[in-house]
C-alpha cells in the first residue's frame, strides 16, 4: 500500500505507466493508483485521510472527508483533521464544495475573521495540496478526474487547472458511472440497464443507468430517485440512541457539549459495528468530568434502521425509479447488474434489502467507497476520446407534412474539439404570436460520423421545424432528451410573433467538450448569448 507522508521529500523515480484516479465526492474524496496496470489501491494521507472498513482480506480502503476548516481567511485544517479537531460544524469549515459547485451557486463561505472566500477558492484550497503530495511520490502520474454526468463546463475546466498548478503533467476526466463500472469489473453489454444505488452521507440516490459502459462517455440516466434517507440521518439515529444510553436529554448542556464527539462517534460505529460484535463507548465531558459509558453491537445498529423503517425507504426510491424506465422499453425484469456505491452500501442489513429486490442480478458491493477512484486510475485515455466527440447531437424539430417529430444534426460523432469556428448556424422563429421564451432542446442521437449540415430550423410546441435546406437525420435511430434539466431558453423582448425569424444561432465546442451557444436578437440587433455551454458531449 502506498502513503503519502507529511515529510516527503523525496520523489521516487518509477517506470511504466501510472495513473492517479481522484474521486473528489460532495462528502469525501478517495485518490487510487495503478502502477503499470495494476490493481489500483487507495492513497493514504496520515491525519488528514482515515481508514474505512473493507471486506476480508482487502486492502484497507482511506477515504479524505471533504471538509476544510479556516482561519483568518487561509487554510488551517483539511479531511479528517477538521473531524478530528471537533470543529466540523464550525461557520469556518466549508463543505459541500462539489455541490455547490456543480450549481452554479454564488454564496462566499465564512473564513474566519470575516473574511469570505468562493467555493472555487476553497475547492482549490482542498484538493491542490493533496495533488501536491501525491505528485510528489508519483511526479510521472497521469491524474484522471472522476467527473458526475451534467455538471457544468467550468467545474472540468476548474479541476484542471488545480492538477496544473499541483504540477500535472497529464489530466483527463471520466464519468463517474463509467468509472463506478471499471472500479467493479462490471461489464455489461452496450444497451443492458444498470442499476446504481448511492447511498451516501449526504443522500440515497437511485439511477438506471444505459448505453455503452466502455467508452469513457458514462451512460445516459434512463431514470433517477431520491429517498429521505442518508448516512447522515442514520448517524443522528445513533446519536440519539447514545444519548438515551447515557440518560442525557438532547437539551442537557452536557449532551450539547458532548455531541460533536458523539455525530464522530456515531459514523465510525455505522462504519465499524458489522466487523466488530460488541464496543464498548465511553465519553468524558469536559466541565463536569463526569464519564458516560454504553454498549453498541451489530444488533443495535440493524435495530436502530428498523425503527426508522430504512427498509421502506430504499424500497420506495427503488420503486420510483423502476416505475420510470417503462417510458424508455425497459422493465425491472432486464436488469442483470446492481452497483452499490456510498458509505451506506456497506451496511450489511443495507445491502441484504437490496439483495432481495434484485435475487437474480449480480450485486457489486465490495468497493462502496472506492469504487469510482479504482475505475478512474485504470481508465485507459484514448487519443480520440481526448480530442473528438464521439457522439452526435440534434436538434429535434416536428415535420408538418409527415406529422412527426424528426432531427437535425448539429455535431456529429468523430469531430474534433475545440471547433475552429462554429459547427452549426441556425435561425429560430416563434411557434405562436406573444412568444416570450423560445427553447434549445437538444437530443443525442448517437455517434454516427456521417451526418448533414443544417442551416434553419423553427421552434414548435417544444420541438423544432426545418425552415431551410437540409437532409433528414435519420428519426429511426433512438434519440435521448439531453438537456431537459438544464435547459437552454432565449427570451424575446418584445414578444416574437409568429413564424418571424427571432434569433440567429451559432454553435461552437470548447475545449471542454461543451456545445456553446451564440445567439442575436434578429429585432433588437442585441447579442443576448455569447459562448454560453449548453450541455457538456460525450
Amino acid at each position: 500500500m502506498s502513503a503519502i507522508h507529511h515529510d516527503a521529500g523525496r520523489t521516487k523515480e518509477r517506470p511504466g505507466r501510472i495513473r492517479l484516479g481522484v474521486d473528489f465526492g460532495v462528502t469525501a474524496t478517495v485518490i487510487a493508483v495503478s502502477e503499470n496496470g495494476a490493481m489500483p489501491t487507495t492513497i493514504a494521507f496520515p491525519g488528514v485521510s482515515r481508514e474505512f472498513p473493507a471486506p476480508s482480506k482487502e486492502a484497507p480502503v482511506h477515504i479524505i472527508p471533504s471538509v476544510i476548516e479556516y482561519h483568518q481567511g487561509r487554510q488551517l485544517r483539511l479531511g479528517n483533521e477538521v473531524l478530528a479537531s471537533g470543529t466540523p460544524d464550525s461557520p469556518a469549515t466549508a463543505r459541500w464544495f462539489r455541490r455547490y459547485l456543480c450549481g452554479r451557486s454564488p454564496v462566499l463561505i465564512p473564513a474566519g475573521d470575516g473574511h469570505l472566500v468562493r467555493y472555487e477558492v476553497a475547492t482549490a484550497d482542498f484538493l491542490l495540496p493533496l495533488l501536491v503530495r501525491a505528485l510528489q511520490v508519483y511526479p510521472e502520474a497521469e491524474l484522471v478526474f472522476s467527473v458526475p454526468p451534467d455538471t457544468p463546463g467550468e467545474y472540468e475546466d476548474l479541476l484542471r487547472r488545480i492538477a496544473a498548478s499541483a504540477g500535472a503533467r497529464s489530466t483527463s476526466t471520466i464519468r463517474e458511472p463509467a468509472a463506478a463500472l471499471a472500479g467493479y469489473g462490471c461489464l455489461p453489454g452496450d444497451d443492458e440497464p444498470v442499476l446504481m444505488v448511492t447511498f451516501s452521507e449526504a443522500e440515497l440516490e437511485v439511477s438506471v443507468l444505459a448505453g455503452p459502459p466502455h467508452d469513457g462517455g458514462g451512460q445516459r440516466i434512463l431514470a433517477q430517485a431520491q429517498g429521505s434517507c442518508s448516512c447522515s440521518a442514520v448517524d443522528g439515529w445513533i446519536a440519539r440512541d447514545l444519548l438515551h444510553a447515557f440518560r442525557l436529554m438532547e437539551s442537557d448542556p452536557r449532551a450539547i457539549r458532548l455531541m460533536p464527539q458523539i455525530r464522530t462517534l456515531a459514523a465510525l460505529l455505522r462504519e465499524h459495528a458489522p466487523g466488530l460484535p460488541v464496543q464498548e463507548i465511553r465519553l468524558c465531558d469536559p466541565l463536569s468530568k463526569k464519564t458516560f459509558s454504553a454498549v453498541f453491537t451489530p444488533d443495535d445498529l440493524h435495530r436502530i434502521l428498523e425503527e426508522h423503517d430504512t427498509a421502506n425507504c430504499i424500497h420506495d426510491c427503488l420503486d420510483r425509479a423502476l416505475s420510470a424506465i417503462r417510458i424508455h422499453g425497459a422493465v425491472p425484469g432486464d436488469i442483470r447488474h446492481v452497483i452499490l456505491l456510498g458509505e451506506g452500501c456497506a451496511i450489511p442489513r443495507v445491502q441484504e434489502i437490496i439483495r432481495a429486490r434484485f435475487p437474480g442480478a449480480r450485486q457489486y458491493d465490495d468497493h462502496v467507497v472506492d469504487a469510482v477512484a479504482r475505475g478512474a486510475a485504470c481508465h485507459e485515455t484514448k487519443g480520440y476520446q481526448q480530442d473528438r466527440i464521439t457522439r452526435s447531437y440534434a436538434l429535434r424539430y416536428w415535420n408538418e407534412s409527415s406529422r412527426e417529430h424528426q432531427y437535425r444534426y448539429l455535431v456529429h460523432g468523430g469531430t474534433p474539439y475545440p471547433s475552429a469556428g462554429q459547427v452549426a448556424r441556425v435561425v429560430i422563429s416563434a411557434a405562436y404570436d406573444g412568444q416570450t421564451h423560445l427553447g434549445i432542446p437538444l437530443y443525442e442521437v448517437g455517434s454516427e460520423e456521417n451526418g448533414v449540415d443544417i442551416e434553419f430550423v423553427t421552434d414548435h410546441g417544444g420541438g423544432v421545424r426545418l425552415a431551410g435546406p437540409g437532409k433528414d437525420a435519420d428519426s429511426k435511430k433512438q434519440a435521448v432528451f439531453v438537456n431537459e434539466r438544464s435547459p437552454t431558453l432565449l427570451v424575446a423582448t418584445p414578444p416574437a410573433r409568429k413564424d418571424e425569424p427571432r434569433f440567429e444561432c451559432t454553435f461552437t465546442i470548447d475545449e471542454g467538450r461543451n456545445l456553446c451557444l451564440s445567439a442575436r436578437d434578429l429585432i433588437t440587433g442585441k447579442l443576448v448569448k455569447l459562448n454560453v455551454p449548453v450541455y457538456r458531449m460525450n
